[in-house]
C-alpha cells in the first residue's frame, strides 16, 4: 500500500490549530481592536462620501430640469405668451434663424404689437434674467460644494485626530502592559531570590577547609627578641604557610559567626651573624642550644675561636590557632557576596625552633627561652564567596592579625603581626 506524502502532510496541517502563547495575547487583542476601529472608520467615511456624491448629483439634475422641459415644450407661439422674465436664454437663438429681424418669425397679427425696439428690450431683459439665474445657480452650487468640502475636510481632520489618539492610546497601553510584565518578571525574580536566600538561610552551617600563605613583620625595627646583642642586626619576616578549616554558623541573613582550628607558622631571619666555637663564659642571647651543639651565634668574630663562618639565624614559631570571628555581609549579587570579618584568636605554642643557615648546611641548633606558651591576636579581614552550586562555594580571604603577649619581658611592639591570604572550597549543610 502506497502512502501519499503530500496528502498525509496536508491532512495533518489542516487538522492542526496554531495557538499563540499566553504572553502575547494582550498584543493580539490590541491589534484586533485597532483593526476593528479602523474598519468602522473606513466604512463611515465611504458611506459619507457616497451620500455626498449622490446629493450633489441629484441637486444638479433638479436645477437643470426646468430649462430642459421649456426647451422641449415651448414653441414660437407659446414663447410669445410667456412672461419676459421666464424666456430661457437657450431658446432665443432659435427665433432668429430665418430672418435678421426678430419680429419676422412671429405671426402677422402680432407684428404690430412688437416693434424692433420692444423685442430688443425683451431680448436684453431675457439675457439679464438668464445671467442672474446662472449667477445665482453658480453661487448656490459653489456654496453647496464649499460646505461639502468643509465637511469632508472636517471628517478627514477628525479621522486623523482619532487615528492619532488611537495610536497614542495603543502605545500607552502597550507601555503599560510591558511595565506590568517587567514588574511581574522582577517580582518573580525577587521571589526566586528570596526562595534561594531562604534555602541558603536554611543551611545554617558551613565548613571550609582552607590553605594560605602569610608574611610576618614587627612594628619595632630596632629591637630583637633574641637578645640585646642582636639589636644592631636587621631582622625580617619570611613567607610561611597557614592551613586548617573554618566552621561557620549563619546567625541571620547578614551576620555569621565562625571558628575553627589552624596551624599557623611565623618565621624570622637575622642575617650578618657568625657561627663560633662554644665559649663557656659567653652567653649574650636568649637562645638555648640543643645538647651536643658546640657552636654559638655572635654578631662578630670572637678572638681565639677556631671555627668562625658567616651564618644566618632562622627563628620558626608554630601556633595552634582557634579564632572566634564575626562575619558581616556587605555585598550580595547573584552568586557573589563579600563579608567583613572581625574578631580575635587564641594561640597555643606548638613549636619553637632556631636554625643555623650557612653556605654549607641548614641545622637545628636550639630554641628561644622568652616565648610564652599562650597568647592572643586581634583579627581583621575581608572575604569573598562565589557559589558554585547550592551547596558548594569557593571562599577566599585577606586577613591582618596583630599578636599580643607573645614574649616574656618584652612589650607588645616587639610582638609580630601577620598579613595572609587563603582560600578553599566550602560546603553547606
Amino acid at each position: 500500500m502506497k502512502i501519499n506524502i503530500d496528502n498525509l502532510f496536508r491532512n495533518t496541517i489542516n487538522g492542526s490549530k496554531p495557538t499563540a502563547p499566553k504572553e502575547i495575547w494582550f498584543a493580539i487583542e490590541a491589534e484586533l481592536k485597532r483593526k476593528l476601529i479602523l474598519r468602522f472608520l473606513y466604512m463611515f467615511f465611504g458611506v459619507g462620501l457616497i451620500s455626498l456624491t449622490g446629493y450633489l448629483f441629484l441637486f444638479s439634475e433638479t436645477e437643470r430640469s426646468p430649462t430642459i422641459k421649456i426647451q422641449k415644450a415651448t414653441s414660437q407661439e407659446e414663447l410669445i405668451s410667456l412672461p419676459q422674465e421666464k424666456i430661457p436664454e437657450k431658446v432665443l437663438p432659435l427665433t432668429t434663424k430665418k430672418s435678421d429681424s426678430p419680429a419676422a418669425s412671429f405671426p402677422k397679427k402680432y407684428k404690430r404689437n412688437y416693434s424692433k425696439k420692444s423685442f430688443a428690450s425683451l431680448s436684453d431683459q431675457n439675457n439679464k434674467s438668464s445671467e442672474k439665474a446662472s449667477f445665482f445657480e453658480k453661487k448656490v452650487m459653489d456654496t453647496v460644494i464649499e460646505k461639502q468640502v468643509r465637511k469632508i475636510d472636517s471628517l478627514v481632520n477628525n479621522l486623523d485626530s482619532l487615528v492619532h489618539h488611537l495610536k497614542k492610546d495603543f502605545d500607552k497601553e502597550r507601555r503599560r502592559l510591558l511595565t506590568e510584565a517587567n514588574k511581574k518578571n522582577s517580582l518573580k525574580k525577587d521571589s526566586i531570590d528570596s526562595e534561594n536566600s531562604k534555602k541558603v538561610k536554611g543551611r545554617q552551617w558551613n565548613i571550609i577547609p582552607v590553605y594560605g600563605i602569610l608574611n610576618t613583620g614587627r612594628f619595632s625595627k630596632n629591637t630583637s627578641t633574641l637578645g640585646e646583642s642582636f639589636n644592631e642586626k636587621t631582622t625580617a619576616g619570611l613567607v610561611s604557610n597557614f592551613y586548617g578549616f573554618n566552621l561557620v554558623f549563619r546567625a541571620s541573613e547578614r551576620v555569621s559567626v565562625q571558628t575553627g582550628i589552624f596551624s599557623k607558622e611565623i618565621r624570622f631571619i637575622t642575617k650578618g651573624l657568625f657561627l663560633n666555637n662554644a665559649i663557656t663564659n659567653y652567653d649574650p642571647s636568649n637562645i638555648v642550644y640543643n645538647p651536643g651543639v658546640d657552636v654559638q651565634f655572635s654578631t662578630s668574630n670572637i678572638p681565639g675561636s677556631t671555627i668562625s663562618t658567616n651564618a644566618s639565624l632562622i627563628q620558626t614559631i608554630v601556633y595552634m590557632e582557634m579564632p572566634f570571628e564575626i562575619k558581616y555581609e556587605m555585598f550580595r549579587k547573584s552568586k557573589i557576596n563579600s563579608n567583613f570579618i572581625g574578631g580575635f584568636s587564641f594561640l597555643y605554642l606548638n613549636k619553637n625552633e632556631i636554625e643555623a643557615k650557612t653556605d654549607l648546611f641548614l641545622r637545628n641548633v636550639g630554641q628561644t627561652n622568652n616565648i610564652l606558651n599562650t597568647s592572643v591576636s586581634i583579627n581583621l579581614g575581608l572575604d569573598f564567596e562565589y557559589h558554585l552550586s547550592k551547596r558548594l562555594f569557593f571562599n577566599s580571604a585577606v586577613m591582618f592579625k596583630k599578636h599580643y603577649n607573645t614574649y616574656e619581658n618584652y612589650n607588645n611592639k616587639t610582638a609580630p603581626y601577620t598579613i595572609g591570604i587563603y582560600g578553599g572550597i566550602g560546603y553547606k549543610f
